[in-house]
């Protein structure tokens, strides 16, 4: 497993400063972490899907960026 921050390039703030996480599984699943909370995967075969049923302004602007850079359109 590996775990690091999830960079604003797309995004148009410099960073989201230490809040997101990506975190690369053994499996080939990637997930990302919105503050506490595992709010979304890519699975192995290149699938979308939402973990977190919540739904607020900032998660929304993580996973927007999380999607387009591991090329996942949703």
């Amino acid at each position: 497993m590996k775990i690091y921050e999830l960079a604003a390039i797309y995004d148009s703030r410099k960073s989201f400063y230490g809040k997101v996480k990506v975190i690369e599984l053994d499996d080939g699943a990637i997930q990302l972490q919105s503050y506490n909370t595992i709010v979304c995967e890519i699975d192995k075969d290149g699938y979308f899907r939402k973990l977190w049923d919540g739904n607020t302004q900032t998660t929304n602007r993580h996973i927007k960026e999380f999607t387009r850079q591991f090329n996942c359109g949703i």
